[in-house]
C-alpha cells in the first residue's frame, strides 16, 4: 500500500505531487459507504488540476490530501495518471457520483448533511433529491456562517445523526475547514466544491459530448469566465508543466 494511503489498496499513483487512488464508480461508492459505517472520521477528496496546483503551494492541504481517500474528479488527472504509469480507469466527477451515493446512503439508513453554498441553494438541491430518493434523510445549512456560528452548525450535524457530510466551500477552504473541525465531524466527509449549485439546477451541466471529450472545464469557463479564467488559463498549463517535469524525472531515474 502506498505510504499514507488510507483506502487499503495499493493501486494509486502520484500526480504532480498528489496521490490519486484508483476507483471505478462502483468501488468508490462502496468505499465511501464503508467509511460511513465506521467510527473514525475519514475524508474523501476529488482531485483535479486545480487541487494539484494548490497542494504544491499549501503544505496543510498537501498533508490533508495525503491522509484522505482521493479520486480523479478531473479528466486531466485521469490522463496524467495513466501517462505517469498509473491505472485510473475513469473520471469520477462528484456531480455524477452524488446521486447513486445518496441512494446507497438512503438504503443503508445513513443520514446525510449538505453544508455550503449560498443560502437556499443546498436546500433546493435537497428538496429535489428527497423527491427522487425514497427514505433519504438529508439536512442542510448554507456555508455563509461566522466563526461564532460554526459551533451551532456542528451541533446540528451531530443532532441529525449524520453519517455522511458533504462540505461545499471551494478549494482549499473546504479542506481546511474539515481539517480544523475534524474531531467533531461524522465518519464520512466529502469535500464537494460547487456540487450544490449543480444539483439544485443553479448551474447547468455541460452538454454530454463535452463531458465525454474531457472539456467540461471549458464549459465552466464559458459560464463563469471572471471567476475561473485564472484557474484554467494559467492553472492548466501549470499543471501540465508539473506532470511533464515528473514524467521527465521518471525517465531519468
Amino acid at each position: 500500500m502506498s505510504e499514507g494511503n488510507p483506502t487499503g489498496t495499493d493501486v494509486s499513483v502520484e500526480v504532480a505531487g498528489v496521490r490519486v487512488d484508483s476507483f471505478t464508480e462502483a468501488s468508490l461508492i462502496e468505499h465511501i459507504m464503508t467509511m460511513a459505517a465506521g467510527r473514525q472520521t475519514q475524508v474523501a477528496v476529488g482531485v483535479n488540476a486545480h487541487v494539484c496546483n494548490l497542494a504544491r503551494r499549501d503544505r496543510q492541504l498537501s498533508r490533508l490530501l495525503s491522509t484522505s481517500t482521493t479520486y480523479a474528479d478531473g479528466q486531466s488527472v485521469v490522463w496524467a495518471a495513466n501517462l505517469l504509469g498509473g491505472s485510473v480507469p475513469e473520471r469520477l466527477a462528484t456531480t455524477d457520483i452524488a446521486e447513486p451515493l445518496l441512494r446507497a446512503a438512503a438504503e443503508a439508513g445513513h443520514p446525510v448533511y449538505f453544508f455550503g453554498a449560498a443560502d437556499g441553494v443546498a436546500e433546493k438541491a435537497a428538496e429535489l433529491l428527497r423527491a427522487r430518493i425514497p427514505g433519504l434523510s438529508l439536512r442542510t445549512h448554507h456555508g455563509y456562517v461566522s466563526t461564532e456560528q460554526v459551533g451551532a452548525v456542528l451541533d446540528d450535524i451531530a443532532t441529525h445523526g449524520t453519517r455522511m457530510l458533504f462540505v461545499g466551500m471551494g478549494d482549499p477552504a473546504q479542506q481546511l475547514w474539515v481539517d480544523a473541525h475534524r474531531d467533531r465531524l461524522p465518519p464520512a466527509v466529502l469535500t464537494c466544491g460547487g456540487l450544490f449549485d449543480w444539483l439544485s439546477g443553479s448551474n447547468r451541466r455541460a452538454p454530454e459530448w463535452m463531458i465525454r471529450a474531457g472539456l467540461e472545464w471549458l464549459w465552466r469557463l464559458m459560464i463563469e469566465p471572471r471567476r475561473l479564467a485564472k484557474r484554467y488559463l494559467l492553472g492548466n498549463p501549470s499543471f501540465m508543466a508539473a506532470v511533464a517535469a515528473q514524467k521527465l524525472r521518471g525517465r531519468r531515474a
